[in-house]
């Protein structure tokens, strides 16, 4: 049987490689190559390093610190603008409560004079750092700190811009044919030792499969991680056996109640009352404490998701 499933899973395999739609891809013919030494990053030695088939390749730079000056940015407007909707709201609550004590029609003094009151008293604030900043003015602030983030942004992006050697990066690497990347991906190899431990190549790759912060990860860092990841998973799954054991032992009432004496009121239970205990409760009970079992595991350990059922492939 087992024979049997893991030659249906190859030829689904193939199948899937070889199909019009997925072989006419870009990502069927390319291979993203991990811990790729300087010499082989150059263009003029694309051939040399992976073969006459080689077409293409697009080195992966690190944008890490961009992607942070960007990322404080959006924030900085995400909160400037929320501030902003806030204020307008409260001058016009203010300037409806106003108007509506007047009879004569004129309500713009009284607008005015609301959206005066709203502005110097109760303007949106936030502490520079929690619990022990000093409290800013949110609009002023976030007035004040968007120009400057922007051209942080433009900055990072103009240093982007200009051509960097890297000593060590990865590589996406376009073949000819999907063909040729299938045996490319068994020929090519960098770090011996490393490979042995921690992927070092993946074909098939598409956008949105690949985990762009940690393409740029170092061997050791990403040997770290993926061994302390591994630790953190067993260590969660022995935990785990102690509320699934609770659940289990619920299970067998009688017993429970023979080595638990302050459980014994259960004897006294209605006998349909004790079969709903031990025959819904535990697997409703089981169910759910595994339910939140991925979870955890995707938010303690996002290094380690996007897996391809068919090409088994794990891009970290």
């Amino acid at each position: 049987m087992v024979t049997r499933e893991q030659l249906f899973l190859i030829g689904a395999r193939q199948a899937h490689l070889s199909f019009k739609s997925n072989a006419s891809r870009l990502s069927s013919r390319v291979i993203l190559f991990l811990f790729v030494p300087s010499e082989a990053l150059r263009e003029e030695r694309l051939q040399e390093i992976f073969g006459t088939e080689a077409q293409k390749s697009w080195i992966v730079s690190d944008n890490s610190q961009l992607e942070k000056v960007v990322t404080e940015r959006n924030d900085t407007a995400m909160r400037l603008e929320a501030a902003e909707v806030q204020l307008s709201r409260e001058a016009n609550k203010k300037r409806l409560e106003s108007s509506s004590g007047q009879h004569n029609g004129s309500t713009s003094d009284n607008g005015n004079s609301a959206t005066s009151q709203v502005l110097n008293q109760s303007r949106p604030k936030h502490k520079s750092t929690p619990v022990v900043g000093n409290k800013l003015d949110t609009i002023e602030w976030g007035r004040k700190t968007l120009p400057d983030l922007q051209k942080r942004v433009q900055a990072e992006r103009e240093a982007a811009r200009e051509p960097s050697k890297p000593e060590e990066s990865a590589v996406f690497v376009a073949f000819s044919s999907p063909a040729a990347a299938q045996r490319a991906y068994l020929q090519v190899r960098f770090h011996r030792i490393v490979s042995k431990v921690a992927p070092d190549r993946f074909i098939g790759v598409q956008p949105k499969e690949a985990l762009w912060n940690n393409l740029t990860l170092t061997p050791p860092n990403r040997i770290s991680r993926a061994s302390f990841a591994t630790v953190l998973v067993v260590a969660t799954i022995l935990f785990w056996a102690i509320p699934i054991g609770i659940v289990g032992a619920i299970s067998n009432i009688n017993y429970l109640t023979d080595k638990v004496k302050f459980l014994q009121f259960l004897n006294k239970l209605p006998p349909s009352v004790i079969g709903l205990i031990s025959g819904l409760l535990p697997p409703l009970a089981i169910s759910t404490l595994v339910s939140y079992v991925p979870k955890i595991f995707r938010c303690r350990y996002p290094e380690c998701i996007h897996t391809n059922s068919l090409t088994h492939v794990r891009y970290c």
